[in-house]
């Protein structure tokens, strides 16, 4: 088993080669939590500086002991974040809601900007938290294939003897991507499957919260469930949903094991009375995420780091890409996802599962922006731009631009480094309808 365990030196390298070349749109310390997971990702997979060694039974646990972290501290720290989100549902739950995505004391939820300063309404915020925390759930996926007449494939996290599965010639790999819907029993009797409750302090180092898979099947996109449900209800929804998926991330390495994200589901169904959606809408969900096996490599599946990763052209996240769409405005095209898709091909491929479903929904369809890196760059250099700061509003950089008939605005930081370029013919139909109004 320890051989397919990461080298301590290789998950130092990889993790600061991380650090130095990727920015989220987050806090360093919400980041340096995500990354932490993203190595363990990157281990079983053989990328970065595994470089196509895979080392599939490589945890997170080894990842925070290898840069000599403290467990105890990064699990407290993790779970702190998804505390505050269900701190947030307490709060809505008990006649004291909140219009923002906020803890009580005004930190945005996982360190995102926009959540500071954006409202939401709580309603669909919890709705999304429903939706989201359920359309992972072995049932719901079992049962939407049956409805759907779709192959999805399921599973769920298990506390697991990593001895006994050495013993039994299996590892994470197997565990993760093997049918194993019919072992479950016997992984439970000889002892691979632990119950918590049996787990002794000397017998922690051997314990692993592993992923084990039910049915096999090419899975869902948290990307499609974003976007399909702010498609369907709202954008609030949507990141009711967003942020489901960012507590199934958060929870795979905490201090006491749990389905958070569903368990958060069922408390809010049980608990609000206003909650106007019911399990079918979960699998309705779970249909609209699911990608189908011939398009496995062509739709999107992001983790939370893709999530909030900043796009160096754009200076964008996806989560702010994929809010753009569903509200309507203009979007820039980027790549996403580890597998580099084009973004509008996720969009498309939402489009189509809505029409499938027979769903009434107004598509608000942006113009996609980044046209002009078709011309040539002479051709860009004549062009006549602006350049703001980051902290100036759109409305006053679309006065500027107007005023001095510039063609383009380029933001940058205070440092002179460019950190995107906002095309003023997108958003001036707006300021004149303000100014005629």
């Amino acid at each position: 088993m320890q051989k397919k365990v990461a080298p301590r030196e290789l998950i130092q390298q990889d993790f600061h080669k991380l650090k130095s070349s990727e920015r989220l749109y987050t806090n360093p310390k919400v980041e340096d939590l995500i990354f932490l997971q993203s190595v363990e990702g990157r281990a079983h997979n053989g990328a970065g500086s595994f470089n196509k060694r895979f080392y599939v039974n490589t945890t997170i646990d080894e990842v925070v002991r290898a840069l000599g972290r403290s467990p105890k501290a990064t699990k407290a720290k993790r779970q702190e974040l998804i505390d505050e989100i269900v701190e947030f549902v307490d709060s809505a739950l008990g006649d004291d809601p909140r219009d923002r995505l906020v803890t009580r004391n005004g930190k945005p939820f996982l360190g995102i900007p926009l959540f500071k300063d954006r409202t939401v309404n709580y309603h669909d915020i919890l709705k999304g938290l429903y939706l989201g925390g359920l359309r992972d759930d072995v049932e719901i996926r079992s049962r939407t294939e049956e409805l759907f007449k779709i192959d999805i494939g399921y599973g769920r996290c298990y506390l697991v003897n990593t001895d006994v599965m050495g013993e039994m010639g299996l590892d994470g790999e197997d565990l993760a991507h093997q049918e194993n819907e019919d072992r479950l029993e016997e992984f439970k009797e000889c002892g691979l499957i632990v119950d918590e409750g049996k787990i002794r302090y000397r017998d922690a180092k051997h314990i692993k919260y592993l992923y084990i898979r039910h049915h096999v099947g090419p899975g869902q996109s948290d990307d499609a469930a974003m976007v399909a449900s702010g498609l369907l209800y709202n954008v609030d929804v949507a990141l009711g949903v967003f942020l489901a998926d960012a507590i199934d991330t958060l929870e795979k390495y905490v201090s006491v094991y749990r389905d958070q994200d569903n368990l958060l589901a069922r408390y809010i169904k049980e608990n609000y009375t206003f909650l106007d959606c019911e399990e079918k809408d979960a699998c309705e969900l779970s249909y609209l995420a699911a990608i189908p096996k011939e398009k496995i490599d062509e739709i999107p599946d992001s983790s939370l780091r893709y999530f909030l990763s900043i796009n160096d052209d754009t200076g964008q996240s996806e989560l702010e890409t994929h809010i753009n769409f569903i509200e309507g405005k203009p979007i820039q095209q980027i790549p996403v996802s580890r597998r580099r898709i084009p973004v509008t091909e996720l969009y498309e491929f939402v489009k189509e599962k809505l029409k499938s479903i027979k769903r009434e929904v107004v598509f608000k369809i942006p113009e996609v922006l980044g046209e002009e890196l078709k011309s040539s760059v002479t051709k860009v250099m004549r062009r006549s731009f602006i350049t703001v700061s980051p902290h100036t509003s759109l409305k006053t950089a679309l006065q500027k631009a107007e005023a001095r008939k510039s063609e383009l605005i380029i933001v940058k930081d205070e440092n002179g480094n460019i950190l995107g370029v906002v095309n003023p013919i997108d958003f001036l139909v707006f300021l004149r309808g303000e100014n005629n109004a």
